[in-house]
C-alpha cells in the first residue's frame, strides 16, 4: 500500500468521523477531525515539494497541531460560558479575542506559507 493510499484511507476515516458527529449533532466530532483534513490536504499539496525536501513534512503538521492548540484552547475558555468571561481583551471578550487575534490571521499566515513554497519550487525546477 503506498504512502498515498494510506493518506486516502485516513482522511476516509476522519470524514465518517465527522459524518457521525453531524448526525448526532456534536460540533466536536465535527471540528477536531477537519483540522486534522486540513493539515492531509496541505499533505497532498506539497507532497512532490516534501519528496524532494522531507524537511517540508512540518507545515503540513504544524498547521493541524497549531489549529488544534487554537481551537482547544477556545473549547477550554468558553467551556463556562459562550464569551470566556467577562473581562475584555482589546474591547472583545476572550473568545472573540482569540478568535479574531489568532485563529483567522493563522489562516492568511498559511495560506502565504503555502503559496510560498510553491513559488520555491517553481524557482528550484528553472
Amino acid at each position: 500500500m503506498s504512502f498515498s493510499d494510506k493518506l486516502i484511507y485516513t482522511l476516509l476515516v476522519l470524514v465518517s468521523i465527522t459524518f457521525i458527529g453531524a448526525i448526532t449533532g456534536s460540533w466536536r466530532f465535527i471540528l477536531y477531525p477537519y483540522l486534522i483534513v486540513i493539515g492531509i490536504a496541505i499533505l497532498f499539496g506539497l507532497l512532490k515539494s516534501i519528496k524532494q525536501n522531507p524537511r517540508k513534512i512540518w507545515i503540513p503538521v504544524s498547521v493541524s497541531v497549531l489549529y488544534i492548540i487554537l481551537y482547544v484552547s477556545l473549547d477550554i475558555m468558553t467551556i463556562n460560558t459562550p464569551t470566556g468571561g467577562s473581562s475584555y481583551l482589546l474591547g472583545l471578550t476572550p473568545s472573540m479575542a482569540l478568535y479574531i487575534l489568532a485563529i483567522w490571521p493563522l489562516a492568511n499566515i498559511i495560506c502565504l506559507l503555502y503559496a510560498w513554497t510553491f513559488t520555491n519550487v517553481e524557482k528550484l525546477s528553472n
